[in-house]
């Protein structure tokens, strides 16, 4: 197959632009969208990050973008104002390796909204790249308008779905022509979200690009079960043993976010957190000061599992594991890249290993692994796919036998009662683990009040 970068239909300017950015040979994403959109054809693009989606869609808008004409002809929208920095960052670099000379917005909460407004009511950009809120905000202020708008890409889309953003993209595709090309590019295709695009886009021409390496193969993947452990303590350990360059620690909430900072501060480690509670200067400094090296260990949400880029990270730990079982991949993916080896490492329990199971499904290999003498050695998977029944799990010695005994009996309902056991052996380990949690706490207050007499 011809390089598409040399397609006839690409100016000359685009193309050279591309050599000078060492953009010599697409991806296979690139293969199939970019002759798509070039042939004004709506997309629905499913591709892994990574995959090279970014320029796919850019070179067709750039390619159609009239220099001379001033009003809005493209807009790309993202979920997050991480992204929507990233991608600002990269369609400038490849319009000036162009010489084309054309306006670009970025539209995003956390930038001076004010000024913005001043600067645009002034100056209409000809691509804006926004997301939802902020766009949304600009189109019913009626600072630009969108009623010639060629190209509408929804970047991220499944990401957008799920932080509830469909709604305002709603009401800015709306105002746009009937004829107005869409492509959305998503790394999955939920109902709601295909539902969603069918509305916009009758025939769209449908791009799957299959990724057979779900976890990057420079990257090691390892489940540990804490069992009864307290899984703070486990996490301390993990992070002090091997003293990773960098260490990126994974929680599903705000708060979680914030008391895993503090525990680990408490413990004498440099620690930065990331998440969407914390302001944008603040976040911009925080990410500053770990591209300097003066911090070794970040704790964040899952705003950095696909809205940021950290250089350089090479351990990521899944404190736990997150609704969306997804954003596991998203997480992982925050090591191990540009060929570099990376370690990413999943914490769970006994009761979470089904969801482990359906990322199994998905293509994710792990490796079980235990801590011995200070070192993370491997262990026998005793949920593998072959053996997952009851008399193989691991369990108190006293279950084990209430287990057999109730199997001998064959009485109606022994199988609940042993479910009704398990759980409840559950339930007692993670009393044990909390009253442990309260009476270090309480000896971690007495030692500060008695150092600050």
């Amino acid at each position: 197959m011809n390089n598409i970068f040399a397609d006839s239909r690409i100016r000359p300017a685009i193309q050279e632009g591309l050599k000078k950015i060492h953009f010599e040979k697409p991806t296979k994403v690139q293969e199939k969208v970019i002759p798509a959109m070039l042939s004004d054809l709506s997309v629905v693009v499913q591709a892994a990050t990574g995959s090279g989606k970014t320029h796919a869609y850019l070179v067709p808008i750039f390619n159609e973008i009239d220099e001379d004409a001033h009003y809005v002809q493209a807009i790309v929208t993202l979920p997050s104002r991480e992204l929507a920095d990233q991608l600002y960052q990269v369609a400038r670099q490849l319009r000036d390796a162009a010489g084309m000379h054309f306006s670009i917005a970025h539209l995003a909460g956390g930038t001076d909204r004010e000024r913005q407004l001043e600067k645009y009511q002034n100056n209409t950009p000809q691509l804006v790249i926004a997301t939802p809120g902020r766009l949304l905000d600009f189109v019913q202020k009626k600072v630009f308008v969108v009623d010639q708008v060629k190209t509408f890409v929804i970047d991220e889309a499944d990401m957008t779905l799920d932080m509830g953003f469909l709604a305002d993209i709603d009401q800015v595709a709306s105002k746009m022509p009937k004829d107005v090309q869409i492509a959305a590019f998503s790394a999955t295709i939920p109902v709601k979200l295909s539902n969603f695009l069918r509305k916009y886009m009758a025939h769209p021409d449908q791009i799957v690009i299959d990724n057979p390496s779900v976890i990057a193969p420079t990257i090691k993947n390892d489940l540990l079960d804490i069992g009864s452990k307290n899984r703070k303590s486990v996490l301390y350990k993990l992070l002090t043993m091997g003293q990773p360059y960098l260490a990126l620690v994974f929680a599903n909430t705000k708060q979680t976010v914030d008391e895993l900072t503090r525990y680990l501060q408490d413990q004498g480690l440099k620690v930065a957190k990331i998440h969407g509670g914390v302001t944008e200067r603040e976040r911009k400094r925080t990410l500053r000061q770990v591209e300097q090296g003066q911090f070794q260990y970040v704790v964040a949400s899952d705003l950095a599992a696909r809205g940021l880029d950290i250089d350089g990270v090479s351990l990521v730990i899944n404190y736990e594991i997150p609704r969306d079982i997804e954003f596991v991949i998203h997480r992982i993916g925050r090591t191990g890249r540009n060929g570099l080896s990376g370690h990413a490492i999943t914490l769970i329990r006994e009761e979470e290993m089904n969801r482990i199971e359906d990322l199994e499904k998905m293509g994710v290999h792990f490796d079980f692994v235990e801590i011995k003498n200070g070192e993370l050695v491997p262990r026998k998977h005793y949920r593998s796919r072959e053996n997952r029944q009851v008399k193989n799990h691991k369990f108190d010695t006293k279950l084990v036998g209430y287990v057999k005994k109730e199997k001998r009996k064959r009485k109606p309902g022994y199988k609940k009662k042993i479910k009704r056991a398990i759980q409840e052996d559950n339930r007692q380990k993670r009393k044990l683990e909390q009253r442990h949690e309260i009476r270090k706490a309480k000896r971690l207050r007495k030692r500060k009040r008695e150092q600050g007499r």
